[in-house]
């Protein structure tokens, strides 16, 4: 099991779409109880490629695994996310360590269906295993409400343990941290945290009570920085500093596009001139378009990209997305679909091989 020992603040395209989208066949990913790991590389699987809050018929929302030789560590959990491991091959509970980078629903209105299957396999078993899930505040309220709502639902089952006094005993703990710094540590990975500036328009005092975070991912065959969803950020850029892969946050940044989402919205929600101006600023201030992705990228002196979170029509979308990165970024830029992976070893990062 990991640790929540905190250390002290940070301070702070002219490839052919076809190289930079990955194959979608996906190999069953290894675990702690699964099938044998293929050893000495560090794979990225996409179970959820899409922003939300809407759903997609073609993409689920954000939710990446990180198989570092062999173990499986979920970042975020969209709602899709369960569907996209079994797709995959994944059992859910080969995935003992879950990463919240914040409490937006696209990233974490999945865990309930997560926890979900958790439970009911661990029951049946009879031998309950922890499962660790780490976050900024509030982490434990939602861990505790999903538990809650799911066990409610197991109530019925006459053939599963039935709860003591009411209650049944959970095996999800909750690990919430506020601040800069090391967030958890085992034998394969070392997790650091920088609070972004994904909630940079909220009034100060609330941003007492909500944390949006970025992840440095240190793993034996390099590191992996996720941004989470942020706007342009000093303290991710030094996070992100000499890492080999930036998985980014993407919004299309096209003043054009920004501005009919913007007016879509506003017509069917009939929100007020100054709701539509904030909602333009959210896009504006507390996303990452596809230039500043490249000049963070670029800034941190990154190897490579990967996009996430973003919501591209078909493939000649993905290609522009990576053309607008890469007009500040000269290394590799890759557009993934949901399911696609890729490694990591002694080469760099490349698509995962069938």
């Amino acid at each position: 099991m990991g640790t929540a020992t905190f250390t002290a603040p940070l301070h702070a395209l002219s490839i052919a779409a076809s190289t930079f989208v990955a194959c979608a066949s996906v190999a069953a990913a290894p675990g702690p109880s699964g099938p044998a790991a293929q050893g000495d590389r560090t794979e990225i699987l996409f179970l959820g490629t899409a922003g939300g809050p809407p759903l997609r018929l073609d993409r689920s929302e954000p939710s990446t695994l990180l198989i570092v030789d062999g173990r499986a560590y979920l970042i975020d959990c969209g709602i899709g996310t369960m569907r996209r491991m079994l797709r995959a091959g994944v059992k859910s509970e080969q995935v003992r360590t879950i990463f919240l980078t914040h409490l937006h629903g696209d990233h974490d209105l999945g865990l309930a269906d997560v926890m979900a299957n958790d439970f009911f396999r661990q029951s049946l078993t009879g031998r309950p295993e922890p499962i660790d899930i780490y976050g900024p505040p509030q982490t434990k309220e939602l861990v505790d409400a999903a538990f809650h709502f799911i066990t409610v639902a197991f109530r019925p089952f006459e053939n599963l343990p039935q709860p003591t006094n009411g209650a049944y005993p959970s095996p999800f703990a909750a690990h919430e941290f506020d601040r800069d710094g090391l967030v958890f540590k085992d034998d394969k990975i070392r997790v650091t945290a920088a609070e972004n500036t994904h909630y940079a328009l909220m009034p100060p005092q609330r941003r007492e009570a909500f944390k949006s975070y970025a992840y440095r991912i240190e793993t034996p065959h390099g590191v992996i920085v996720f941004t989470g969803d942020t706007g342009p950020s000093g303290a991710v850029a030094h996070l992100a500093r000499g890492a080999d892969v930036l998985v980014a946050e993407a919004n299309n940044g096209n003043p054009e596009d920004v501005e009919k989402a913007v007016a879509s919205m506003a017509a069917r929600s009939h929100w007020s001139p100054a709701q539509a101006k904030n909602f333009r600023a959210h896009f504006q201030v507390e996303h990452l378009d596809t230039h500043e992705i490249g000049q963070l990228a670029a800034q941190a002196k990154v190897k490579a990209v990967l996009l996430y979170h973003y919501v591209p029509q078909n493939k000649a979308d993905q290609a522009a997305y990576v053309a607008g990165v890469r007009t500040a970024f000269s290394g590799p830029v890759f557009a993934p679909d949901d399911l696609d992976r890729y490694c990591l070893g002694p080469g760099g990062l490349a698509p995962c091989p069938d």
